[in-house]
């Protein structure tokens, strides 16, 4: 991995191994979970709560793609070292952003959830698309391209939910 800071102080990282894509990847989606579980408990509605129970077992579910892939990698590589802070600062610029931003008491319903879950998707695939273009290794670029393909997925299945909602919606919604 390569760390640049320009004369403005911009960081740029690139470079990336397999094995540091999908650690990012695992510790985004443990933001994810614990995003959503967060919100869980903030929302009454009990029809958003089975939303939000369904979007938890999606990050549950591509957080352990993310470690079995992870797993395999490190056996490859023969990786055994924790790069946690390098992880976490990168983790800290993509989707503790959105955590901050979103004030859970305000997400008082569905769509609102839903909105969230959707913009954590986008910057995820953004931050992914970069770390290809940055990359020099075609293992790591295979790594984030399947890692970007995961999230495109969850990116559409969020989408189809809130139109579902909308649609179903007395109120309606602006999509």
């Amino acid at each position: 991995m390569k760390i640049k800071i320009d004369e403005t102080g911009k960081i740029t990282i690139g470079d990336f191994s397999p094995v540091q894509a999908y650690k990012i990847a695992v510790k985004m989606e443990r933001d994810g979970i614990v995003f959503y579980q967060g919100l869980l408990e903030t929302i009454k509605d009990q029809e958003a709560k089975r939303e939000l129970g369904f979007l938890i077992k999606e990050e549950e579910d591509h957080l352990a793609t993310f470690q079995t892939l992870l797993s395999k990698e490190r056996e490859e590589a023969g990786d055994a070292f924790e790069e946690d802070d390098v992880v976490d600062y990168i983790k800290s610029r993509v989707s503790d952003a959105s955590l901050k931003k979103a004030k859970l008491s305000e997400m008082e319903h569905r769509h609102t959830a839903l909105e969230e879950a959707m913009n954590m998707e986008r910057r995820s695939i953004v931050f992914y698309e970069a770390c290809v273009n940055e990359s020099k290794d075609e293992r790591s670029k295979l790594a984030f391209s399947a890692i970007i393909e995961e999230e495109k997925k969850h990116l559409s299945k969020f989408a189809q939910l809130l139109r579902i909602k909308c649609i179903n919606s007395q109120n309606g919604c602006i999509l």
